[in-house]
Formats: structure tokens, sequence, C-alpha cells
């Protein structure tokens, strides 16, 4: 399947220069920094506590339930997917496009663009069957036309350019510019520190590969030459260099060599252990993750749930909201918008042990929170066929605010609507 046979035929619109924004997308060559390491997208992923970080925000967004939901009078209830109309709950929870992908490998492509680059964009076209497409954001620029209408160019594999209306596209960003239309990545800000951390494995790589040879001086009798010298150089490099292979090997010379002094440069005095510990503490916090999320620092003692809540509020609201915000203008018509919305289900990703789910669930039951068959929907049961499984209870303590102790209330709790 092309992708550009699925344009919808627009013409092609006359852009105005001054109104479009600039993306600061890191070049294919990388960020130059003062470490002397250039920074790019692939190579900064080279580092381990980016790698981790990438993937743990990543995978837990696309781990999370994304469900329609609709609300008639004071109903709420999930939209069901549908194959043969294909619609977005059936995008979003069996598979988004013609290709097969699942809805996790959607919404794990959108965040990794939106971390490095500050942009996902999601294609919805108007040709073919309903379906989501991932425009990878280094060929994805929003510009404005004439009229100051929203447009966004995009380079297809093939070469082609092709301008997409807004209103096919849903955009993530992160970082927001000045325009407000563009966003930019972690990268953007990150990368004297990736610049650093690059630089520090290096210099352990060439630790290792001369053999924990050290740094030295030699000093010999008359002058030499350019050539002489580099010959000096090599021979004591053969013999002493390699690798690991020839760590603490003996060094050999001749008479010619009237001095030889090593620079003895501890790593632990000049505190580069303590540097890299200090580096990938300051990725942790680009990326909004707690150190013990990227098996560094001391876990806190507090409980599993508790850490996921603030893990959740604090890193991953920031992308699931403007998402459930976005998918509601973009992906629902005008009418559809009064009463439709979308919701990641952040429960799924507040992992409890088995008694505190049950005892959470009991709570919820005996509250008149949810039905015994509601319960059991969540731990993938069948349902009763017990009709009070299908009931709200509550305590018969219980009594309206206001209401004398003495009173007697009678309350017939009504039976819960099938589903």
């Amino acid at each position: 399947m092309l992708l550009s046979s699925l344009m919808s035929g627009n013409s092609k619109p006359k852009e105005d220069p001054n109104a479009n924004p600039h993306p600061d997308y890191a070049p294919s060559w990388g960020y130059a920094t003062e470490s002397g390491e250039r920074v790019s997208v692939a190579g900064s992923q080279s580092i381990a506590a980016a790698y981790r970080a990438k993937n743990i925000i990543s995978d837990d967004v696309a781990k999370m339930p994304f469900q329609v939901m609709r609300k008639t009078g004071r109903n709420i209830e999930q939209v069901q997917p549908d194959a043969v109309t294909r619609n977005m709950a059936y995008l979003l929870e069996v598979s988004p496009n013609a290709w097969g992908w699942t809805p996790f490998q959607l919404k794990k492509a959108a965040i990794e663009w939106l971390l490095f680059y500050g942009n996902a964009y999601i294609w919805s076209p108007v040709v073919g069957p309903r379906q989501l497409l991932i425009l990878p954001a280094s060929r994805t620029y929003p510009v404005f036309d004439t009229d100051g209408d929203l447009w966004y160019r995009h380079t297809f594999s093939n070469g082609v350019v092709q301008y997409i209306p807004a209103v096919e596209i849903l955009q993530l960003l992160i970082n927001p510019d000045d325009t407000g239309f563009v966003g930019r990545g972690v990268i953007t800000f990150a990368r004297e520190t990736f610049g650093r951390r690059l630089a520090a494995t290096k210099t352990q790589s060439k630790l290792y590969a001369q053999g924990m040879l050290p740094a030295a001086y030699v000093q010999m009798e008359g002058e030499l030459s350019a050539e002489a010298r580099k010959k000096v150089r090599g021979a004591y490099e053969e013999q002493m260099g390699g690798g690991s292979e020839n760590a603490y090997r003996l060094a050999v010379f001749d008479k010619r060599i009237t001095k030889f002094e090593p620079i003895n440069i501890q790593l632990k005095d000049a505190q580069f252990l303590e540097s890299i510990d200090a580096t990938d503490r300051d990725v942790c916090n680009f990326f909004g993750l707690p150190e013990h999320m990227l098996n560094r620092g001391k876990e806190a003692y507090n409980s599993n749930e508790q850490k996921y809540i603030e893990y959740l509020v604090g890193t991953l609201d920031a992308f699931l909201v403007p998402w459930e915000q976005g998918a509601r203008i973009r992906w629902l018509s005008a009418a559809e918008q009064a009463n439709t919305y979308f919701r990641f289900i952040r429960e799924s990703l507040l992992r409890m042990d088995t008694k505190a789910r049950n005892d959470a669930m009991a709570v919820a039951i005996q509250n008149g929170m949810m039905t015994p068959n509601e319960g059991r929907e969540k731990n993938d049961m069948s349902a009763s066929d017990d009709p009070n499984a299908d009931r709200l209870f509550m305590a018969s303590n219980i009594q309206p605010i206001g209401e004398s102790q003495n009173s007697q209330i009678n309350v017939e709790v009504p039976a819960r609507r099938e589903r």
C-alpha cells in the first residue's frame, strides 16, 4: 500500500514562508557539543539510561488501554469495536491500520517520535478504509498557506512531497516553541548531557582498548624527525596496546631512550566515575523518571501503587492528557464531541498484589460503586447467572445526610441496567 495513494486530492496550497514555524530537529549527523561528541537521535539511544527511559515511557503508554467512552444522560458506557465500520474503538483496541499493526505498536511509535523529536503525527486519511498511520516526524512539518490555513507538508519515502489538511492530522507535541505549533524533543535540551555521557563511554572504551596503558612521554637522544617520532610511538603502542590481552605487559627499551615517564592520572582521582553517575542522574531528570526505575539510586519504601501514582501524575499524564483532548477534536465529528470522549485506562498501570486488588474491589462492591459481575469482568471471569450479581449493594446502616438517626429509611436498590 502506497501511503501517497491515500491523499484526498486537495490542490497544493500556496505556502506563506513568513508564517511557517521552523522545527528544531537534530540533524542526521547530530548536534555539535562542548564535549566534542556529536549527538544524534540514534547515537543518544546508545546511552543506557536514555535507552531505558525511552522504553519505559513508551511501553507504559502503549500497554495502557485507550478506549472510546459515550455519555448518554447519566449513563456512561464504553463504545465497542466494530470491524465492519472500523470505528475508532476498533482502531484503538483491535488494529489501527491495514498493515495489521497492533494498538501497542501505534502508541509506542507515537511516543518515541514525541520524545526525541518533540512531535508525533497520526494521520487519519479520508480515502480508503478508516485507519490511523504514523508519519515520521523527521519528514513532516506544519505549514500555513496565504489564507492562514494550517497544512502538514510530508515527504513520502518515494520522495513525493504532499500537503495534508490539518483536519486529517492529530499532532502531539511536547516542549512547544514560541509559535506553539512545533514541539522540541528531549535531545534539544539534553544534548550537552548526552554529549558528556557519550564522551565518557568513549574514554572508557579507549582505556580498555589500550590495555589500561597509561599516557606517557619518552625522551630520546638527539633530534627526531616527524617520521621517526611516529615510528617510536607506533612501536610502543604495538607492544603495549591492543586491548586487554596486552594489559600489564612489560615494556623493554634500548639505550636510545633516555627517559620514560607515565602520566598517571587515576580515573578515581579525576572523579571520572562520579561524573558519569551525575550525568546519568541528569538523564533521569530530563526524561522525568525517578532513578530507581532505571535501576539507579535507592528505592523508597512506599507502596508500589503510590510510586506508580507519582510517576503517572508527574510524567505520563503530560503525554496522555493532550492525546485524549486532541483525539476528541480530530477523530470525532462536532456532533459526537458533545457526548463522546477518549480515555486512557490509567488503573491498568497501578498494579497491585492479589490481596490489595481484591480488597479494593470488595470495598467498591460493598459501597455500591460496582456490581459483583462488574468485579468479575475486571478479573476476566465469566459473569454469574445469579440476578443479584447485577445489582448494586450498600451497607444497611447508611442513611442520607440530615436524616434523624431514629428515622427508618427503606431504600430499594435498583437493578443494574444491562450493559
